[in-house]
């Protein structure tokens, strides 16, 4: 089964020895929402960048119908032995959590990113968040899961996943490109087996980061991530869901992100 890996080849003088960055997406979408603004950006940073999308997304091959977390692990680990088994690890939303089961084993991941990240144990808490207190966003996704981006309000989808600052027309341009995702993934979500932890506890860089108005991943599902992981926290005041893609914060983002990495002597 082949999968889709963008890359964007490092544009800045850099140290040999720094791995590369192996993006991981969120559900409903693929690889392709790293390329819009992340990707470039990171390869002007001087790091090789690349994105996989997870199978049955974007252009890669095989059904994502019934593709469980354990797929999407064995999904990202293939792209980590394509880039030499080792990397600095970058995944949002769900694809966080995918990254989480992925910290250790025999590949080397050498530092973690966890962008608006699901918390180790899963989306009910922040499910029964979202059908409290944004219930329209709810609908909205049950029906992108089962019609597809065709059936959805890109008005509401905005409000799931960007800032005001967003112009509806991005969103309206964004919209048909994603895509339904897997129902078992979106029940195992619910209550997933917890990722292990790499051993000793805090020995691995870890980023959690994500914002204060994410209705689908709230701040006290970063705080449990950070908690179990003993995993440093940035909590952006204002910032939605979608970081990667949002007009005002996607910079913001990247250059902490950016910060970090670099504290960490990457």
């Amino acid at each position: 089964m082949e999968l889709e890996l963008l890359y964007c080849r490092s544009t800045a003088p850099s140290p040999a020895e720094r791995p590369p960055i192996l993006f991981v997406h969120g559900s409903y979408c693929g690889a392709w929402v790293w390329a819009e603004y992340f990707m470039p950006y990171f390869a002007e940073a001087g790091y090789s960048s690349h994105a996989v999308s997870l199978r049955g997304h974007g252009d890669s091959q095989g059904r994502f119908n019934q593709a469980t977390l354990e797929d999407y692990v064995s999904d990202v680990r293939s792209a980590m032995d394509n880039l030499g088994g080792r990397c600095i690890l970058v995944g949002h939303s769900m694809g966080g959590l995918v990254a989480q089961h992925c910290l250790t084993g025999t590949q080397t991941v050498e530092a973690a990113v966890l962008m608006s990240s699901v918390p180790p144990s899963g989306l009910a808490s922040s499910a029964l968040y979202l059908s409290m207190f944004s219930p329209d966003v709810c609908l909205q996704l049950s029906l992108l899961q089962s019609f597809g981006p065709s059936a959805v309000k890109s008005e509401v989808i905005r409000r799931a996943l960007f800032s005001n600052a967003t112009p509806v027309e991005t969103v309206a341009h964004l919209l048909p490109r994603f895509q339904q995702e897997s129902q078992s993934i979106c029940v195992e979500l619910l209550n997933p087996v917890r990722p292990p932890l790499p051993l000793p506890q805090g020995s691995l860089p870890i980023l959690v980061i994500g914002g204060d108005r994410d209705v689908l991943v709230p701040s006290f599902a970063l705080y449990e991530t950070a908690s179990y992981f003993d995993a440093e926290l940035e909590v952006l005041p204002g910032a939605p869901h979608g970081l990667m893609l949002d007009t005002s914060w996607w910079k913001i983002t990247a250059d902490k992100t950016l910060a970090w990495l670099e504290s960490k002597g990457f």
